[in-house]
């Protein structure tokens, strides 16, 4: 009695097997058996967190950063208190009052949304538009017949879930301090500016979505007036101050005062004589202030500005925070299906 063996126990002689025909019919075989019969369920979950995110309910919920030491009468911190009021993607009221000690000495500055109007919030909306494409792609999932169509529809279905999560962690970078040009602020007060800017500071204000939660930050910002670093050139919106950063980022051969020297700018030693003359001449500077300038100086709604205080309170939206482990656990059980379609759709590519 004789045994012959056939490599990875198939029954039949090799060059009769078709491996690429094989592994396109498992494939087919994971899509009708384990991952079509789930995708109703997939759908329907979606389709809640959708309806979440659409609902004409009306959430208010406060915005405090904690209740001032009353025993410190200096009480030299940031305070802001007040309340948020959100429906669906808008913000539709928004009334806060913001004391930072070094602006206008400390008096409380009070912020109350325009009436009627409603503030878009743009990763909420964003989240939005893709559930509605990620219920459209499973929908036509569920008619789909062929393998490569299936699993193609499916890996973009996955890649707009993985940006929903990460817009629900982090705002893009538009959208926060110094890109977002003080949009929030803008956008939500008539005449802000007679508000939120003194003579020598500016406050700046972003309304994200930060870690499943709603998130307000607020900076006190010292308007940098001395020339030229204070001027911006129109045509590319840089900044004198980001020209001189980039070129010591270029070209690192040369220190700071050659570059400043090349650039017009009078860089004087470090005295206290010289100190006090720098800041009433434009050009001339000492390289400690021009050091500092480069560090923190930073071109902001046309102007170029540097952070002198901050305050960031956040407040939890229940919406967020169930949207948020609802999709999560769809990514675990849609993640599982990719691999094994991925497996399988490796094997009919390379075989």
């Amino acid at each position: 009695m004789s045994v012959e063996l056939y490599p990875n126990d198939r029954f039949g002689a090799v060059d009769q097997y078709d491996e690429r025909k094989d592994a396109t019919e498992e494939c087919s075989w994971v899509i009708e058996e384990i991952v079509k019969p789930q995708l109703p369920n997939i759908i329907d979950n979606f389709s809640k967190c959708l309806e979440m995110l659409e609902s004409d309910q009306i959430f208010k919920m406060p915005i405090s950063n904690g209740i001032p030491n009353e025993n410190n009468k200096q009480n030299d911190s940031p305070t802001v208190k007040g309340v948020i009021t959100r429906q669906g993607e808008y913000i539709i009221d928004f009334h806060i009052v913001v004391k930072f000690p070094q602006f206008q000495r400390g008096k409380q500055v009070m912020f109350r949304m325009n009436t009627g109007l409603n503030f878009l919030l743009v990763q909420f909306s964003k989240i939005m538009t893709h559930l509605k494409s990620i219920l459209e792609i499973l929908n036509q999932l569920q008619l789909a017949t062929d393998v490569n169509e299936f699993g193609n529809k499916f890996d973009v279905a996955m890649e707009l879930l993985n940006h929903s999560l990460v817009l629900l962690q982090n705002p893009p970078r538009d959208l926060v301090f110094p890109e977002d040009n003080n949009y929030a602020m803008k956008e939500m007060f008539q005449d802000c500016y007679s508000i939120c800017e003194s003579t020598a500071h500016i406050l700046g204000l972003e309304l994200t979505l930060c870690k499943n939660e709603l998130c307000i930050e607020l900076r006190n910002l010292i308007k940098v007036t001395k020339k030229p670093w204070c001027e911006i050139d129109n045509k590319s919106g840089k900044s004198f101050c980001d020209e001189i950063r980039n070129q010591v980022t270029n070209e690192r051969q040369k220190n700071l005062s050659k570059i400043l020297s090349e650039n017009g700018v009078q860089v004087q030693d470090s005295t206290l004589l010289n100190h006090i003359i720098s800041s009433f001449q434009s050009e001339a500077i000492t390289l400690p202030e021009a050091q500092e300038l480069l560090r923190r100086g930073v071109t902001f709604d046309n102007r170029v500005v540097m952070e002198c205080e901050k305050l960031i309170v956040s407040t939890s939206d229940p919406t967020l925070i169930s949207i948020s482990a609802k999709l999560n656990s769809l990514r675990a059980t849609m993640a599982n299906h990719q691999a094994n379609l991925n497996a399988n759709k490796r094997l009919i590519t390379t075989k």
